[in-house]
């Protein structure tokens, strides 16, 4: 954390990380052994702490050390000839030591966003401190499975109904994105009404380096400034330079005040992604439009007025669907009718947490 406010390429600003610290409750070993390694506690939905991941850190912010809290606390008990209290030892028999997401405590506070998914918590971390909080109901919230074999259907049960974002790391031959894409589609089957999406930009532009060293988003966010995924839409959007195998490009960022996700597309492109937006969205939205209308369909719903967000409540549930839905069909595609698709969204969230 230390790192991130003075000796990365692009420090932070205290409030920033000190804000992610209070989010996630980081914490750190005071002293002994892993003296200033960092704890990464998994808190489930319940607000239980499951397990606490104890990192070290170099300068550049790659792991030199890795532990958990339990297995250190275990090893001070041995060292002394101690007797293990009942309930560490009641925990070491457990098969599964992390069994929830990294930051699934944050599902209940913050219940219409967007998530955010990837492997390792500081790859969270980093996802936060560039894309912003999620007090914003548009924004992410980032969460970590653990490890690779970690993207398991026990721990996406937690996510039913959301709209879930997947980074995963990188990989030499691409393996990782391909098994993680393929049980995806099979959460999807088991958790209906969920939508799980897969960025393949780290697959299309990662060089060599980057793919043999199985490195994650947070490496490839930890060379750009952060200041430039925080920026309003412009007339000018910000540019980022990318370094691929064969050559430098020069990429333009297009931030959508609408859409949490940034999209990264060539200068070049970008007139003709325009010119096909609609069409484009226009298929994403058919399937998505149809899953809400069959959720909708085979739902109860509240005769009470009910609050969407801090700014809206509904008088009339049956009407306020029908209506917002007749909107997006008439303008399939077009996002300018994009908040329409994206109060069903929320409403959608909110009976599936409540059911």
């Amino acid at each position: 954390m230390q790192n991130l406010i003075q000796k990365v390429a692009f420090p932070f600003e205290v409030d920033e990380v000190t804000n992610v610290i209070e989010l996630y409750r980081l914490g750190t070993v005071a002293n002994g052994y892993r003296a200033g390694a960092i704890t990464f506690p998994f808190i489930d939905v319940q607000n239980n702490v499951r397990a606490i991941q104890v990192k070290q850190f170099n300068e550049a912010n790659h792991t030199k050390g890795t532990d958990f809290l339990h297995s250190i606390i275990e090893k001070h008990y041995n060292r002394n000839n101690t007797q293990l209290p009942e309930w560490l030892e009641a925990y070491t028999k457990q098969d599964k030591k992390v069994s929830c997401l990294f930051g699934e405590h944050l599902l209940k506070k913050f219940p219409t966003n967007p998530i955010a998914l990837v492997e390792a918590p500081k790859t969270a971390v980093y996802g936060t401190l560039y894309f912003g909080l999620p007090e914003c109901s548009e924004n992410l919230i980032w969460l970590a499975v653990y490890n690779k074999s970690s993207f398991s259907i026990d721990k996406m049960g937690v996510l039913k109904g959301r709209n879930i974002f997947v980074f995963p790391d990188l990989s030499k031959d691409g393996n990782t994105f391909k098994e993680w894409e393929a049980k995806a589609k099979d959460f999807e089957k088991q958790l209906k009404g969920t939508r799980f999406v897969f960025s393949d930009l780290l697959e299309k532009l990662a060089i060599d380096t980057d793919r043999n060293e199985g490195n994650d988003f947070a490496d490839i966010l930890a060379k750009q400034d952060w200041r430039l995924f925080r920026k309003e839409i412009e007339k000018e959007p910000p540019k980022v330079q990318l370094q691929t195998e064969s050559k430098k490009m020069e990429m333009v960022v297009i931030v959508d005040k609408i859409e949490p996700i940034k999209r990264v597309v060539p200068k070049q492109s970008a007139f003709l992604m325009e010119k096909n937006e609609q069409k484009k969205y226009a298929e994403i939205w058919s399937n998505e439009i149809a899953e809400i209308e069959q959720f909708f369909s085979n739902t109860t719903f509240p005769k009470e007025p009910m609050k969407l967000n801090d700014c809206s409540t509904i008088l009339d549930v049956s009407k306020f669907i029908q209506s917002n839905l007749n909107v997006i069909k008439a303008n399939n595609g077009n996002r300018t009718f994009l908040p329409y698709l994206e109060r069903l969204r929320q409403l959608k969230n909110i009976l599936t947490l409540n059911n």
